[in-house]
């Protein structure tokens, strides 16, 4: 143990270049502005892109495409108005998330100047941030999180300036931007209400009106102008199956790798209540475990849901360990850092590079086919229907979901498979003798993969996709061209 405590001013110092590196590697694998494997990420842009062609994105499900905004509308607006100047591409709407995560680091420094007096560990915690992998793998898509979580913690920093302007107008009205980002951002406001509420209850009453004025008027205004569909698409069919028994694997793969700091945090915590000496950080702390952990049980859980989790745990080491120095501790930062040193290089070389790269290599071959043909495009992969036709036709993974609750009718969807409507359909298993993933069954019903099996036949596959096109249409088979396995 001695040893390692002996190593980590140099694991420290390592730090900032090792995130700078696997940044790079991590842009270098994802950044491609017609093509995101995850396929949260196109969803996310295909509203964003309807909002910048002037249509609306909260509506109903009883006709095609069958898509619909899952999130308030904050993030879509910014990058619509990006994609207005740029035209269909993924790089705007990443550019927003990373200059989101930019501003986090920069909140740190922030919130390290506040507390201790100094920049040094806020700008540590900073690139410790990027060597996090689940921080990395959101700083750099087409999604709400990151900006969410940028604006609750810009949201504390005015807080804890304890001036009136600030704590009771700037910090909710940030609050309310962040809810308007996501709707689940609900952590820091409960933290800071609960803190006036036991600490400084004069203040309380105008923070609490501040925030519900800021946030009631364009509720009203959005519910509306989209004529009701806003509360029914960002609750009712954001409501998606839940299973509490996926919560410790979603937590220990997606936060784990940083659970020495958590525990670290928790425990320090636990005291500062027990002594008294708690701080608005500490209430946040327990509001953002206690609403990560209980979202954890959603389908389709994955590396953002712990994303708040992972910036308070860092600040708040900021605050009560002196980050990187954790007095007293040095062996542990010490295991907690050279655990990144080594995992975080893998994750983007390996564990999501490896898939990543070849997904990328395949859509490079895929695109120039499903681009022929004037029908939609059914995918299992977003990217594909909304870079080949300029929109998704159906968001599989929300809709199956539906379907399995009662609350979308799936032969809405059979009916256009069964008459070969689709032009194209890529999918991640063969249908011909399909054993569908965890993944797949998330994305189609036994229904659906019955009526494609019925009405398509594979033309190509690229790994890891197939192509499929209607039966009994012309088609002639091309000569093999590299990289692809044409069916006999």
């Amino acid at each position: 143990m001695s040893l390692l405590a002996g190593m980590r001013p140099t694991l420290c110092r390592v730090v900032p270049a090792a995130a700078c590196i696997c940044l790079l590697g991590w842009c270098y694998v994802s950044l491609r502005p017609d093509f995101a494997w995850d396929d949260a990420d196109p969803e996310v842009l295909n509203m964003a892109w309807r909002l910048a062609r002037g249509e609306g994105m909260y509506r109903g499900t009883d006709t095609a495409p069958f898509a619909f905004a899952a999130y308030p509308p904050l993030y879509y607006a910014l990058a619509a108005i990006l994609l207005r100047a740029t035209g269909l591409s993924f790089l705007p709407a990443k550019l927003l998330s990373f200059l989101a995560a930019l501003s986090i680091g920069w909140a740190l420094v922030r919130l390290d100047r506040h507390w201790n007096q100094t920049t040094q560990a806020g700008f540590r915690a900073a690139f410790l941030l990027f060597l996090i992998p689940a921080f990395l793998y959101n700083a750099a898509r087409s999604n709400v999180q990151m900006l969410a979580v940028a604006f609750s913690v810009w949201s504390l920093v005015f807080f804890l300036r304890n001036r009136p302007l600030e704590t009771l107008v700037l910090s909710p009205l940030l609050a309310v931007l962040a809810f308007y980002t996501k709707q689940t951002q609900i952590a820091l406001p409960l933290a800071m209400g609960a803190y006036l509420l036991l600490r400084k209850r004069q203040w309380l009453l105008p923070y609490a009106a501040t925030g519900l004025v800021a946030g009631l008027v364009p509720l009203f205004w959005l519910q509306k102008n989209t004529r009701g569909n806003f509360l029914y698409d960002t609750i009712q069919l954001a409501r998606l199956d839940y299973n509490p028994l996926q919560i410790p694997q979603i937590f220990a793969h997606h936060a784990g790798p940083l659970i020495l700091f958590i525990g670290i945090a928790l425990l320090t915590s636990c005291r500062r209540f027990r002594g008294g000496v708690w701080e608005p950080v500490d209430l946040y702390l327990a509001c953002v475990f206690l609403t990560t952990v209980a979202s954890l049980g959603r389908l389709g859980a994955h590396g953002q849901y712990v994303l708040e989790l992972l910036v308070v745990t860092v600040l708040y080491s900021i605050r009560t360990c002196k980050l990187p120095a954790l007095r007293g501790r040095e062996a542990l930062i010490s295991l907690q850092v050279l655990f990144l040193l080594v995992y975080t290089p893998l994750f983007v070389s390996v564990e999501e590079g490896k898939r990543g790269l070849a997904c990328n290599r395949a859509a490079e071959r895929i695109y120039p086919l499903i681009r022929t043909g004037s029908g939609p495009i059914l995918s299992q992969q977003g990217s594909f229907a909304l870079f080949a036709r300029g929109e998704i036709y159906i968001q599989l993974f929300h809709f199956t979901a539906l379907s399995r609750a009662g609350l979308w009718d799936q032969s809405l969807l059979l009916r256009e498979i069964e008459k070969q409507s689709f032009s194209w359909v890529v999918t991640e298993f063969p249908l011909e003798n399909p054993v569908l993933s965890p993944d797949d069954l998330e994305r189609f019903t036994p229904e659906m993969v019955q009526a494609l099996q019925n009405n398509y036949e594979r033309r190509e596959s690229v790994f890891p996709y197939y192509i499929y096109g209607p039966r009994h249409r012309g088609y002639t088979l091309r000569e093999p061209r590299k990289g692809i396995e044409t069916v006999e």
